[in-house]
């Protein structure tokens, strides 16, 4: 099945990536702009078990890799480039290793079982053989 010429696991993918950039692009900026945490109710206990004092690194985190990458990511899908795929694997892959740390260090958020489900969605449309043959022949 497709819609407007590609298949509705692209148009998932996208969906699933683009609510990611949007939600950590908003996160990593409240966590830039409060690296204490506050302007988004992160209680500051859970760094006791970290090497860190503050949200600031996480904020960037947040910021460049789930925001910045990902939307960079939906432009090579959209655009059919050849790294996008492999680029939003990765991206799923890093939201995983995200979700892991996050357990670790002690924080027990609702957020936690979305991005366990936003990287699964995504590792999942991203390796479905339709998105897997939608992207052009060249290697740009």
């Amino acid at each position: 099945m497709s819609v407007r010429g590609r298949p509705v696991s692209f148009w998932l993918l996208l969906l699933l990536l683009g609510q990611l950039s949007v939600r950590a692009l908003a996160g990593g900026t409240a966590l830039l702009v409060s690296p204490s945490g506050e302007l988004v109710g992160l209680p500051t206990g859970p760094l006791d078990n970290a090497p860190i004092e503050n949200f600031l690194l996480p904020g960037f985190a947040l910021f460049l890799v789930f925001g910045m990458v990902s939307s960079i990511v939906c432009y090579g899908l959209y655009t059919r480039r050849a790294w996008a795929r492999p680029g939003a694997i990765g991206v799923a892959l890093a939201l995983l290793v995200w979700v892991i740390v996050e357990v670790v260090v002690g924080f027990s958020r609702p957020t936690l079982y979305l991005n366990v489900a936003t990287a699964v969605g995504v590792a999942g449309a991203a390796l479905s053989p339709a998105v897997r043959t939608d992207r052009r022949d060249e290697s740009a």
